[in-house]
């Protein structure tokens, strides 16, 4: 996923600084950043999955970037604009997104060639802003809300995001049970990530039902 990430946002904006907030990881993760010339940023949450330190890092981190624009991403999201887009919406501080699940067919784990889709409104999020306008971006848990303050103004249209959700059966089984084996006593207590604890016939079942509802 991440070089397919990478490779993504260096198409979409040429020369952009890539910073990858990394929790410890041992799956080489630093390591493919590192080779991509991204920065990489270690955060420690004693081997736990906890949304609160990364909602802490993703209403932060940005505030010390060196350009106007920032962009706030998890691996698997993936935004279609680029930097015409940004020149074509002047006066624009934050830019809309209108979210889709990508749904793969096939029994492979070839990202880049998944092309179905479902429409996900809960990641109709605000991805990208302008640095220099918005001071506090006050994502909620997940940032699937925002509460953004400074010199606020909505792009008028919405920009495609692709989610990379549905890789798999198999993978994302596996990903949920990793991801339940994590959650911090705080997540389970608020219910954040609360997906991951579903059984495996029920994460099949879904991924079958988004089979089914997708489309080109």
């Amino acid at each position: 996923m991440l070089p397919y990430f990478i490779k993504h946002y260096r198409n979409m904006f040429p020369g952009c600084d890539i910073v990858v907030y990394d929790n410890e990881s041992t799956d080489e993760t630093a390591n493919i950043a590192l080779q991509n010339n991204c920065e990489v940023r270690t955060y420690k949450t004693n081997g736990k999955l906890s949304d609160s330190t990364y909602l802490e890092i993703k209403n932060n981190c940005w505030k010390d970037a060196q350009t106007d624009w920032v962009l706030i991403a998890d691996a698997d999201e993936h935004c279609i604009i680029d930097n015409t887009d940004l020149k074509l919406n002047n006066g624009v501080s934050i830019f809309k997104f209108m979210g889709f699940n990508m749904v793969n067919h096939e029994n492979n784990l070839k990202i880049e060639s998944i092309n179905k889709f479902v429409r996900a409104p809960s990641y109709d999020k605000y991805y990208l802003f302008d640095k220099s306008k918005i001071k506090e971006i006050n994502y909620g848990p997940g940032c699937h809300k925002a509460n953004p303050e400074g010199e606020v103004s909505f792009s008028k249209i919405s920009y495609p995001v692709r989610h990379y959700k549905y890789i798999n059966p198999d993978y994302m089984v596996k990903r949920h049970a990793m991801f339940a084996s994590r959650l911090s006593d705080e997540n389970l207590k608020k219910g954040y990530g609360a997906h991951y604890l579903y059984s495996e016939d029920q994460i099949r079942k879904e991924f079958q039902d988004v089979i089914n509802k997708s489309k080109s």
